[in-house]
């Protein structure tokens, strides 16, 4: 702490260490802590819930007839088929890791960027992967 006496400021500094999760910078307190605990809104990964969302409406789209392919779900979309494709890959992940995701409960790190890379198919093998079971 600085006290300035001529300006009559004080000057206070708090280390803290930004990193970024979900696509938002979020703080670190100084020993590590992962402040984003203190509120599970905010450990929301928005991104990773969108594509879960978009993966459960285009599985859903193929089995009522809606489309045929991911060809026709990016025609609609208007969207890469390649990213069509990973995003659909996510219906195969683990009950227990949908859940972490939804309740914001994922472990430090883990976001979309991992699930659009091949993953198990097993789920204990993706939980193991991912970090989900130690």
């Amino acid at each position: 702490m600085q006290l300035d006496t001529d300006n009559q400021k004080i000057v206070i500094h708090v280390p803290v260490n930004m990193k970024k999760w979900g696509g938002k910078k979020v703080i670190v307190g100084p020993q590590g802590q992962d402040l984003r605990r203190l509120d599970r809104e905010n450990r929301r990964d928005e991104k990773l819930l969108k594509a879960l969302g978009r993966a459960y409406k285009w599985q859903k789209w193929i089995k009522i007839g809606k489309c045929n392919s991911a060809e026709d779900i990016s025609d609609i979309e208007n969207i890469n088929r390649s990213y069509v494709l990973r995003i659909l890959r996510l219906n195969r992940l683990s009950p227990n890791i949908i859940k972490a995701i939804l309740d914001g409960n994922q472990p430090d790190g883990f976001g979309l960027c991992d699930v659009e890379k091949p993953f198990p198919l097993l789920w204990d093998d993706q939980e193991k992967q991912f970090g989900f079971r130690i």
